[in-house]
């Protein structure tokens, strides 16, 4: 009986041993990173996704790559990611839109909440309210008063309207009670050059896109969208302070697919919280508008399931029907 006993119990461990997930056998990682990033080569995101994939190689001792898989509003890239193998060697880079984009699909390309495991947060920057140097208002306050004084006689770019851009114009738009056209753009890059050229009169976009127009006075800055003013633009008030409640920022994350093993995904928290934290990271991000700001797992997917219920009602309220 005793032999019988051993017998069972080496099949049960030999039974186990197979169904225990590869990464089990080997120190991840022992292969190379890849990070997908669901925007054009050069962009601001796809320059973060590089800095902190050069450190997470260098902590990991493994090649990072990034891939740039642009188009449909990030859901080309974040549709790839959702479908790799969750173990560990894909990940996404997740920005406002990779919330805000199945708001406007009637066949929803993935679930934000459903479909990905959270990693890792980079950090966030505010976006600004900027205007050609042609609109006749110098302030938030002055420009609500003339746009109300202008109904629809104003237009704005923006990447589509469920994008970080079009929501965030959105949300101005209601809370000040103007009415403007919304100009939609495939890129942040030709919204900006018809902004440049005065064929649209204001844009909401991240800070590191706009900050050298507006420093070589190419374009105006009217307001921030953060809760406290931009150091790289201290002299430009935040939107809050004319709109009281007005609060938005572009935020960049890690994201993994969904049934990625946790003690991976802890260790990837891990390295990316300190390498955000790492002093010449942190001036690198902030010179790009970015604070760093490290979080846990759960912070991170609290940060998603706010971020998508409080977009979601935003396209309610501006009554965007899915396409």
């Amino acid at each position: 009986m005793a032999i019988r006993i051993r017998d069972v119990f080496g099949a049960a461990l030999a039974t186990l041993a197979l169904a225990l997930p590869a990464f089990a056998g080997a120190a991840f990682p022992d292969k190379p990173i890849t990070i997908i990033v669901p925007y054009a080569p050069g962009g601001g995101a796809d320059l973060l996704a590089r800095l902190v994939g050069q450190k997470l190689s260098e902590r990991l001792k493994q090649p990072v790559i990034v891939e740039n898989h642009g188009g449909a509003s990030n859901t080309i890239g974040m549709g790839l990611v959702s479908r790799a193998d969750p173990d560990g060697y894909t990940l996404g880079l997740a920005t406002p839109v990779f919330v805000m984009a199945p708001l406007g699909m009637k066949k929803k390309p993935y679930d934000p909440i459903g479909d990905f495991t959270p990693v890792a947060m980079i950090g966030f920057t505010p976006l600004v309210l900027v205007v050609h140097p042609s609109v006749k208002a110098h302030t938030v306050k002055e420009f609500i008063a003339l746009a109300k004084a202008n109904p629809g006689k104003l237009n704005f770019a923006s990447l589509g309207q469920v994008t970080t851009q079009g929501l965030a114009a959105s949300l101005f738009n209601q809370m000040a009670g103007i009415e403007a056209v919304q100009v939609p753009y495939k890129g942040s890059a030709p919204g900006v050059r018809d902004l440049l050229a005065g064929n649209v009169q204001y844009m909401f976009n991240a800070l590191p896109s706009m900050l050298g127009h507006v420093k070589a006075g190419k374009l105006r800055g009217l307001g921030v969208s953060g809760a406290k003013r931009a150091p790289e633009l201290p002299d430009v008030p935040t939107i809050e302070e004319t709109l009281p409640g007005y609060r938005v920022t572009t935020w960049y994350s890690f994201v993994a697919p969904k049934g990625t093993p946790a003690p991976v995904v802890e260790l990837l928290n891990r390295e990316v919280n300190e390498i955000v934290k790492e002093p010449d990271v942190a001036d690198k991000l902030q010179k790009r508008g970015v604070t760093s700001d490290p979080m846990t797992i759960g912070e991170l997917e609290a940060h998603y399931k706010t971020e998508a219920a409080r977009w979601a009602k935003v396209a309610r309220d501006a009554k965007i029907q899915p396409e």
